[in-house]
């Protein structure tokens, strides 16, 4: 066959050829896919549960007078509704911090949890207001919370005694005791004193150790520079001395 007609053949061959070489190389080259990123799974936020002030209760709410709280004023004091009228409340045996004193904030907080527009029952000691003429009352909610107790016990105030009103003296007395060796609220904070120098608040049934009258004694002089509770009857220096 002469070569002019044999040149078409080649061209297609050699096409073929390319051709073939061409899809090879398609097959041998990796298979490249879209890729869909998946956001990452959120790591779930774990709550620290908070520590809980172990609340007082009593099995069996002494008897008093029903009363819904109106308004909480601070933390040691409400307004209560009784018998259709308005009153001024002031629990007996528990002093909380004043305004701008630390944990002042924290107290009134604390109490407005408790009792805000809540029924409380009122039970009294012995005096019915105080100079101020605000009614005294131990005050329980109607599941049986003690809140004079529960507001000592979370280490956000004193245990402060007026006579007569002493029936649950001991009883608070033991839950301070209890806070402050916990280090609840103010009890764990070092820049907190170990008594209120204010006003006067205590006498010497507030204390269970002269060491511990002695300390808050010294304490209000080098604070307030006065013997701010009047303790020290005799003159010496030395205050409460008939304590253990």
């Amino acid at each position: 066959m002469p070569f002019t007609h044999q040149r078409p053949l080649l061209v297609a061959l050699l096409a073929l050829l390319i051709a073939l070489a061409a899809c090879a190389g398609a097959t041998d080259a990796p298979l490249t896919l879209p890729v869909t990123r998946r956001p990452p799974t959120p790591t779930p936020h774990v709550l620290t549960p908070r520590p809980q002030t172990p609340t007082p209760r009593d099995t069996e709410i002494p008897e008093g007078d029903p009363a819904t709280v109106t308004y909480v004023i601070d933390g040691d004091t409400i307004e209560v509704e009784l018998d259709g009228r308005t009153y001024r409340l002031r629990y007996i045996g528990v002093d909380t911090p004043e305004r701008e004193e630390p944990y002042y904030q924290e107290a009134r907080d604390f109490n407005r949890d408790l009792v805000a527009d809540q029924t409380v029952i009122l039970v009294r000691d012995v005096s019915e207001t105080d100079q101020y003429g605000r009614l005294l009352r131990y005050v329980y909610l109607e599941d049986g919370t003690f809140v004079n107790a529960a507001i000592i016990a979370s280490g956000l105030g004193r245990l402060v005694t007026f006579p007569p009103d002493v029936a649950q003296t001991e009883y608070l007395k033991g839950l301070q005791a209890e806070a402050r060796e916990a280090g609840q609220g103010m009890w764990g904070d070092t820049a907190t004193g170990p008594c209120d120098c204010d006003r006067n608040l205590y006498d010497c049934r507030d204390f269970d150790t002269q060491t511990e009258a002695q300390t808050c004694f010294e304490y209000c002089l080098d604070t307030a520079g006065r013997d701010v509770h009047n303790l020290d009857g005799g003159g010496d220096g030395l205050v409460c001395e008939s304590l253990p």
